[in-house]
């Protein structure tokens, strides 16, 4: 069969016609088309039509000139190049998607090269065929598209989408609700304590309110949009997304009742200036802040929006209206269109703009909480220097807060008042009942006094402190410190609230001015978050009481004494991670490891802890890498030398080699073992409480090596009597730390039975789509209950019907549906009621469909448990269904076709209560995020 006659084989043969060095004519070829056959097959046939041949050793300039000459020159009317124009038109038609392909693909050209990630944007500019990836990045096809569709025709086709582009209110809405999405997956992160940190999950809520700004400004067509939302007191309104014209983020505060945006706060109606606007008597501030930026306002717009309770919660201002192409006359100010076009967007924007007030205050606490756990985290029961623990809390306080200064006042009870130690002033006191700070400990109540605090009845005191000092107090914070039993410990004090932004130190030349970053106040937020910081400040001086009275403690119940030194410095440690919790029980047996060994002077002591319950001896060890946290090792108690001491209840000391790997012996140990010593600890009652592990007996501390220090004659039987005296003493400290353990493992227990539900609700807030959302339930709900199978089945309202997608082994999904009502799935959605059926199923009366569906597939189901999906409002929006509860442990696949009939062992059981409680959690996330998909 011979070749069409211009088939890409018989151009290509052609070539070796064309020319004797026809190799170099292809690479050249090629160099331009990048292998993209239409290009490639056109310019084959360019080149074997044309009239004349490329010079030798010239074929690449031949070529160069051909693509230039012939293709490149008038492709946009050549009806050869269709498949260009194609790319062209596709490229150029106004949606808003193709802003987003434009963009990535200018991108791709300013930097050659980006990451390929498989996003939709990219996806799409690969199947146009034109970007291609390589190598993991993406590139432009070839010289040719480049050549065509070079920057100058990326900047020009941006301009004209964006120009020719309407905005849609179903497309703002859509937009809104996309954000809204976002902020929820947002408060997931936060409230998991996963995005604590400022720069990580507040920077998102930032993120989301400029994105609303933008949109609202877009929307109405105004050239500059603010967000000013509504502090917890209503007093003040703030912004930190209004932007200047160099693009950079304002700090902009405005109390209630002044200027345009207070007054639409306090009386809830909006207010239209369509022009002239300087000679309003109310646009003030407005002249103030344009006189400030450069900036010229024509024309205002402020909207108030309102909670349920037809409460203010912000106010969107909208600045000088930006004329519209289809506007004939020229109109001022915003139109009743705009209006009408805001108002049906009101309702998405109040839930978000509510959800990232709920948002802030969350990681506002949050981060209170990590900043004082970075304040106490060095803390420990040996070493306490009280007022350089003061300093550093409060000094996380003040970088909490954002204030300018902090001070900690601790209560005096044998002298009845307030102190304090101040940088070169040394001791402070305050009586109670004088000043803001004694009137605090005095009626025991938080005291706000906002910008400018000068305007306070009873600021007497600080002004004339200021005059003395040359600072300027504006504001202020002062909160009590109390202790679980209402006791009065302290009070902290916060002084001037900063504006965000690095202004340095207040300077005393500049008294009494005020400088523009102490213009600020603190709000219920701030009191919110110094709340939870005051508790835990709390724990510290009440842990410092307990550490000062800890010796007359242990003198009357010492085992409760060293117990309750745990528990409080377990307490402090804010996170309350397993690892975190475990550092005070380390340090308590290091220290007492370190004096043991020091009484006997031996080279390494380890401390072994009977945990009764499990048969198993446990103790402490550092990783191998330095610095790093401790790791928990455990041993068998019923074998080896362990099993003398736990059952025989042995009480000598043993001091042999002659078992050397036991592990007893070796756990823990690298280097070189020459004598070693079991010492048991016995309570009153004879039970054992833990071995200490002595080894290598020393003859000196000197510097020389170990074998050289090593005391030949190993230990002695006046070592175990030096250890048999101090036995009482160990005794109390032995069991706290035994008993504190038990308390430790419990709290892994109960953080390793939440974990799963926390993981599977991450998992579905990552779903992007209807298949992607069934995907992640049937994944993380397996995984969360031990299920063999499960599916989520999705509500058809149209057809009355329930519908889910099964993913087939070709990769393509199949779509099954069921009647509502039908079957066990379709009668939870009728009934809106979660059905729970145990082992055995087919025992059920309504089993029926259930046993020809396993005859029909070879399965076998055992257990079910299926719970409603419902939204916000309570609409049904899907079901969840789990079949076949599996026992616990790592059990092979039900093979489906095996049709014996035998139930497997591991299906005869039943999904329990905390199986019903774990998915009902689970549903109510997918409950918030399911609408954003279908």
């Amino acid at each position: 069969m011979q070749p069409e006659p211009n088939s890409g084989v018989l151009l290509a043969m052609r070539l070796k016609e064309k020319s004797h060095n026809y190799k170099k004519l292809l690479a050249a070829v090629l160099k331009y088309t990048g292998g993209q056959p239409f290009l490639t097959q056109k310019l084959f046939k360019m080149i074997v039509e044309a009239p004349d041949s490329p010079p030798r050793n010239k074929e690449t300039e031949w070529v160069e000139e051909m693509v230039r000459s012939r293709l490149l020159a008038n492709w946009e009317q050549n009806p050869e190049l269709k498949p260009l124009q194609n790319i062209c038109e596709r490229l150029l038609d106004p949606k808003q998607k193709n802003i987003k392909l434009l963009t990535l693909y200018q991108k791709i050209l300013q930097e050659g090269l980006i990451v390929a990630d498989e996003s939709p944007e990219q996806t799409e500019l690969r199947l146009l065929g034109l970007v291609v990836k390589e190598h993991g990045f993406l590139k432009v096809h070839n010289l040719i598209y480049e050549d065509v569709f070079n920057r100058d025709w990326v900047e020009k086709a941006l301009k004209k989408v964006k120009g020719d582009r309407e905005p849609s209110e179903s497309e703002f809405i859509n937009t809104f609700a996309e954000l809204e999405r976002k902020l929820l997956v947002t408060q997931v992160d936060i409230l998991s304590q996963e995005s604590s940190e400022e720069q990580g999950s507040t920077q998102v809520l930032y993120e989301v309110l400029r994105d609303v700004t933008e949109k609202i400004g877009k929307l109405l067509g105004a050239d500059r949009s603010t967000i000013f939302l509504l502090n917890e007191e209503k007093t003040e309104l703030w912004s930190l997304v209004a932007q200047n014209e160099k693009g950079e983020f304002l700090d902009i505060q405005v109390r209630v009742g002044e200027g345009i945006a207070g007054q639409v706060a306090k009386t809830k109606k909006l207010i239209h200036i369509s022009d002239n606007v300087y000679e309003d008597p109310r646009s003030q501030l407005v002249k103030a802040n344009d006189e400030k930026y450069n900036y010229r306002t024509e024309s205002i717009l402020a909207f108030p929006i309102l909670d349920d309770n037809a409460e203010a919660i912000a106010v969107i201002q909208l600045l000088n209206k930006l004329p519209e192409k289809k506007q004939h006359e020229h109109q001022k100010g915003f139109s009743r269109l705009d209006l009408e076009r805001l108002a049906k967007c009101v309702e998405p924007i109040q839930r978000i703009l509510e959800s990232c007030q709920s948002s802030y205050k969350a990681s506002k606490k949050l981060r209170a909480t990590a900043a004082l756990a970075e304040a106490t985290r060095s803390l420990d029961q040996i070493n306490l220097d009280t007022k350089a623990i003061l300093q550093r809390v409060m000094n996380a306080a003040k970088k909490l807060m954002n204030a300018d200064r902090s001070t900690l006042w601790l209560v005096d009870r044998d002298r009845g008042d307030l102190w304090t130690e101040l940088p070169g002033k040394g001791e402070v006191r305050c009586q109670y009942g004088v000043g803001f700070v004694g009137k605090v400990a005095a009626e025991r109540q938080a005291m706000i006094i906002p910008f400018d605090l000068y305007e306070h009845p009873d600021a007497e005191n600080a002004k004339k402190t200021d005059a003395q000092t040359r600072y300027r107090t504006c504001s202020l914070l002062c909160m009590p410190i109390l202790n679980p039993e209402g006791e009065l410990l302290g009070v902290t004090q916060l002084v001037n609230k900063r504006k965000p932004g690095n202004f340095g130190e207040y300077r005393k030349e500049d008294w009494p001015r005020v400088p523009e970053y102490f213009q600020a106040s603190f709000d219920k937020n701030d009191r919110q978050s110094m709340q939870v910081f005051n508790e835990r400040v709390g724990v510290i001086l009440q842990f410092i009481k307990t550490h000062e009275n800890l010796k007359q403690l242990a003198q009357i119940e010492p085992k409760e004494a060293v117990h309750q030194t745990l528990a409080i410095l377990s307490d402090a440690v804010v996170n309350q991670s397993e690892e975190e919790i475990y550092n005070p029980l380390s340090y308590m047996l290091k220290f007492l490891s370190l004096s043991l060994g020091k009484l006997l002077r031996v080279d390494h002591t380890t401390i072994f802890v009977l945990h009764a319950e499990d048969k198993e001896l446990w103790c402490l060890l550092p990783e191998e890498e330095e610095g790093s946290k401790v790791k928990e090792i455990r041993i068998p108690a019923n074998k080896g030398i362990a099993r003398i001491f736990v059952l025989s209840k042995y009480k000598k000391a043993i001091n042999l080699l002659s078992h050397l790997n036991d592990m007893l012996i070796q756990t823990g140990i690298e280097e070189p073992i020459q004598n070693l010593l079991l010492f048991p600890i016995f309570d009153e009652r004879g039970n054992l409480v833990a071995i200490i592990r002595f080894l290598n007996k020393l003859k000196s501390v000197s510097s020389a090596p170990l074998s050289k220090r090593i005391d030949p004659q190993g230990f002695t039987q006046g070592d175990a009597d030096k250890l048999r005296q101090r036995a009482n003493s160990i005794l109390p400290i032995l069991q706290a730390c035994q008993s504190f353990h038990r308390q430790l493992r419990s709290i892994a227990e109960q953080q390793q039975a939440i974990d799963p539900l926390y993981q599977a609700i991450s998992l579905v807030h990552q779903s992007n789509s209807p298949e992607e959302m069934i995907e992640k339930v049937m994944e993380a709900v397996k995984k969360l209950t031990n299920a063999d199978r499960s599916t989520l089945w999705l509500v058809d309202y149209h057809t009355n019907e329930l519908w889910t997608k099964i993913p087939q082994q070709d990769g393509s999904w199949m779509e099954t549906r069921v009647p509502i009502g039908e079957g066990f799935v379709g009668q939870v959605a009728a009934t809106g009621q979660p059905l729970n059926i145990p082992f055995d199923l087919y025992q059920h009366p309504d089993s029926e469909i259930a046993k020809r569906t396993d005859r029909q597939t070879g399965y076998r189901t055992c257990s079910l448990l299926c719970m409603p999906v419902l939204g916000s409002d309570g609409e049904l929006l899907a079901v969840t269904q789990l079949v076949n509860k599996r026992k616990a442990g790592d059990i092979k696949k039900y093979k489906s076709g095996s049709r014996n009939g035998k139930v497997p062992d591991h299906f005869q059981t039943s999904f329990n209560e905390k199986d019903r409680k774990d998915m009902e959690i689970f549903n109510n996330q997918v409950g918030v995020v399911l609408p954003g998909l279908i």
